[in-house]
């Protein structure tokens, strides 16, 4: 009788685990048996792709396979990327709902296809690619359109800006998006780098209304601290710098992380409990590209930056506009070899009661920055 009647709670056990597992459209997720109990991982890619392709795009795919692999085998819960996914260069309304209709939905099919989640800010090239003058200034509202559309960020920002600058919450950290292209008077013309007014407001009242959150993390397409290294850039940065509103808003309300793209090379600077790493690759045009593993656990956030050699080769690959990328990218045998390379890691350790950045190597250490 004791054994049937154990069998019949197993029988029990295995139904009700079936009937609970149909009522959820989640997947389980896979654990890391290398992790410590609550540990979890986000990737910070920006520019990917920062290119026109469609997809799968022959003689770029198995390079980009080889990269979102590497990133995938991360375990990351999703992957932050702070702009420009698309060349964009698509100066007429007509152009922008013509090819956001194209490259839009292959990039996000590349990603899905490799079963990667992803939050995306809104960079220069998704307007069009800096300058703005009055004619391409006319643009913007389209561009964002386009882009709201078909990436379908959290709808949970600044009336105008929904989709483009937004916010989230992920295991008890606050996750910010800022689109740092406003209306405004600038060396680029009708569009200014920078959060201000409204926008500025938003982002306050956000991270004041998250007071017991572990961590904080905002991104945006453009650096705020300079000097920083740059490659294949047009260098855009956010107006004030240090003195910027952004920056003394994150600055007097605790942010940990500052992540931004736009220079195609690494820099590294902490200023007033803030860091801000401004990174990413651009294929097709740079001989590196990279990534940013941050691994969070109670009281700590565990950072490495990781990169990899390619080989861009070949005749033009065609993109609306002139400033087109080579036709092939290639990670050679020897380079899958040696794979993705650490080239900077720190801590940001809470576990005392107050933050400190331990362990800077790398770029992480500001001895090499560029100098003002």
């Amino acid at each position: 009788m004791t054994g049937s009647r154990k069998t019949c709670t197993a029988f029990l056990s295995v139904i009700l685990s079936c009937l609970l597992a149909s009522c959820t459209d989640v997947a389980p997720i896979a654990v890391d048996s290398n992790r410590p109990a609550g540990t979890w991982t986000f990737i910070s890619m920006p520019d990917f792709l920062n290119v026109d392709t469609k997809y799968p795009e022959p003689g770029w795919e198995d390079a980009l396979s080889y990269v979102l692999k590497a990133v995938k085998a991360e375990n990351p819960d999703f992957v932050l990327i702070a702009g420009d996914l698309v060349m964009g260069r698509w100066w007429t309304q007509e152009k922008i709902e013509k090819y956001a209709d194209i490259y839009y939905p292959a990039w996000i099919k590349r990603m899905n296809d490799h079963g990667l989640k992803f939050y995306t800010a809104i960079g220069d090239h998704e307007l069009g690619d800096n300058p703005w003058p009055p004619d391409r200034a006319k643009l913007v509202p389209h561009f964002k359109a386009a882009f709201r559309k078909h990436l379908r960020m959290p709808l949970n920002g600044p009336d105008h800006m929904k989709g483009t600058a937004f916010s989230f919450v992920h295991k008890n950290s606050l996750f910010v998006a800022v689109d740092v292209f406003e209306k405004g008077k600038s060396s680029q013309g009708l569009i200014a780098p920078q959060v201000t007014g409204k926008q500025l407001a938003w982002f306050e009242k956000t991270l004041d209304a998250h007071p017991k959150v572990d961590n904080i993390v905002v991104m945006g397409h453009t650096p705020i601290l300079g000097p920083v290294r740059r490659r294949s850039s047009s260098g855009l940065m956010l107006l004030g710098d240090r003195k910027s509103p952004l920056w003394k808003s994150m600055a007097g309300r605790g942010v940990d992380l500052y992540l931004a793209g736009e220079v195609h090379a690494i820099t590294c600077t902490e200023r007033d409990g803030v860091q801000q790493i401004a990174h990413g690759g651009l294929f097709g045009y740079n001989p590196k590209v990279n990534y940013l593993v941050v691994k969070v656990s109670p009281g700590k956030m565990e950072l490495q930056l990781k990169e990899l050699d390619i080989v861009c080769k070949g005749p033009k690959l065609w993109q609306e506009g002139k400033n087109r990328p080579k036709e092939t990218v290639v990670i050679t045998e020897e380079i899958k070899r040696r794979g993705y390379i650490g080239v900077g890691s720190m801590t940001i350790d809470k576990t005392g009661g107050k933050k400190v950045a331990r362990d800077k190597t790398g770029y992480f250490d500001e001895a090499k920055n560029p100098q003002r």
